[in-house]
Protein backbone atom coordinates (compact mmCIF):
# COMPACT_ATOMS: atom_id res chain seq x y z
CA UNK A 1 0.00 0.00 0.00
CA UNK A 2 1.63 3.17 -1.53
CA UNK A 3 -0.01 6.86 -1.25
CA UNK A 4 -0.13 7.85 -4.61
CA UNK A 5 0.71 11.29 -5.68
CA UNK A 6 -0.88 13.62 -8.40
CA UNK A 7 -0.90 17.13 -9.11
CA UNK A 8 -3.94 18.80 -11.14
CA UNK A 9 -4.58 22.20 -12.73
CA UNK A 10 -7.91 23.56 -11.40
CA UNK A 11 -10.25 24.12 -14.03
CA UNK A 12 -11.70 27.50 -14.76
CA UNK A 13 -8.62 28.97 -12.69
CA UNK A 14 -5.53 31.10 -13.46
CA UNK A 15 -3.55 28.51 -13.69
CA UNK A 16 -3.95 26.81 -9.71
CA UNK A 17 -2.35 23.78 -8.95
CA UNK A 18 -3.45 21.04 -6.35
CA UNK A 19 -1.28 18.73 -5.12
CA UNK A 20 -3.75 15.42 -4.01
CA UNK A 21 -1.70 12.60 -2.16
CA UNK A 22 -4.36 9.63 -1.84
CA UNK A 23 -3.19 7.73 1.34
CA UNK A 24 -5.01 3.76 0.97
CA UNK A 25 -5.80 4.06 4.48
CA UNK A 26 -8.63 5.50 3.73
CA UNK A 27 -7.67 9.76 3.35
CA UNK A 28 -7.46 12.15 0.61
CA UNK A 29 -4.85 15.41 0.96
CA UNK A 30 -5.20 18.17 -0.86
CA UNK A 31 -2.78 21.28 -1.08
CA UNK A 32 -4.06 24.50 -3.58
CA UNK A 33 0.04 25.57 -4.07
CA UNK A 34 -0.73 29.13 -4.98
CA UNK A 35 -3.18 29.60 -1.64
CA UNK A 36 -1.42 27.69 0.61
CA UNK A 37 -4.38 26.03 1.21
CA UNK A 38 -4.62 22.48 2.45
CA UNK A 39 -7.71 20.25 3.05
CA UNK A 40 -8.39 16.84 3.77
CA UNK A 41 -11.21 14.04 4.15
CA UNK A 42 -12.03 10.34 4.62
CA UNK A 43 -12.16 8.79 1.43
CA UNK A 44 -16.21 7.55 1.97
CA UNK A 45 -16.77 11.39 2.44
CA UNK A 46 -15.54 12.17 -0.96
CA UNK A 47 -18.00 12.66 -4.09
CA UNK A 48 -17.80 13.87 -7.78
CA UNK A 49 -20.63 15.80 -9.24
CA UNK A 50 -19.69 15.97 -12.83
CA UNK A 51 -21.30 18.38 -15.68
CA UNK A 52 -20.16 19.08 -18.66
CA UNK A 53 -16.98 20.55 -18.70
CA UNK A 54 -15.70 20.16 -15.52
CA UNK A 55 -16.11 17.79 -12.21
CA UNK A 56 -16.83 19.61 -8.48
CA UNK A 57 -14.94 16.92 -6.11
CA UNK A 58 -15.98 17.46 -2.53
CA UNK A 59 -15.07 16.21 1.13
CA UNK A 60 -15.13 17.13 4.85
CA UNK A 61 -12.47 17.73 6.64
CA UNK A 62 -11.26 15.48 9.14
CA UNK A 63 -10.83 17.46 12.10
CA UNK A 64 -14.31 19.52 12.43
CA UNK A 65 -15.97 18.08 9.48
CA UNK A 66 -16.21 21.72 7.03
CA UNK A 67 -17.30 21.41 3.81
CA UNK A 68 -14.76 21.83 0.84
CA UNK A 69 -14.72 21.96 -3.12
CA UNK A 70 -12.74 22.02 -5.71
CA UNK A 71 -13.44 22.21 -9.56
CA UNK A 72 -11.26 19.53 -11.71
CA UNK A 73 -11.44 18.97 -15.30
CA UNK A 74 -13.27 15.83 -16.06
CA UNK A 75 -10.36 13.85 -17.30
CA UNK A 76 -8.48 14.48 -13.94
CA UNK A 77 -11.58 14.06 -12.39
CA UNK A 78 -12.00 10.66 -13.41
CA UNK A 79 -7.97 9.66 -12.67
CA UNK A 80 -8.44 10.85 -9.46
CA UNK A 81 -11.66 8.65 -9.18
CA UNK A 82 -9.71 5.80 -10.02
CA UNK A 83 -6.99 6.55 -7.48
CA UNK A 84 -9.63 6.35 -5.03
CA UNK A 85 -10.89 3.33 -6.12
CA UNK A 86 -7.99 1.57 -5.82
CA UNK A 87 -6.95 2.83 -2.92
CA UNK A 88 -10.31 1.40 -1.29
CA UNK A 89 -9.88 -1.49 -3.11
CA UNK A 90 -5.90 -2.27 -1.76
CA UNK A 91 -7.47 -1.64 1.85
CA UNK A 92 -10.37 -3.68 1.90
CA UNK A 93 -7.90 -6.86 0.05
CA UNK A 94 -5.60 -5.65 3.05
CA UNK A 95 -8.34 -6.19 6.35
CA UNK A 96 -9.61 -9.24 4.90
CA UNK A 97 -6.02 -10.99 4.52
CA UNK A 98 -5.56 -9.85 8.24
Amino acid sequence: MIKTHRNFVLHGSNQRHAQIHVNPVGELDVDIVESNEHHNTELNELSFKRSQHSTLVKGFEIHDHKAWQITLNNRDADELSTIVKRANDDYEELMRDL
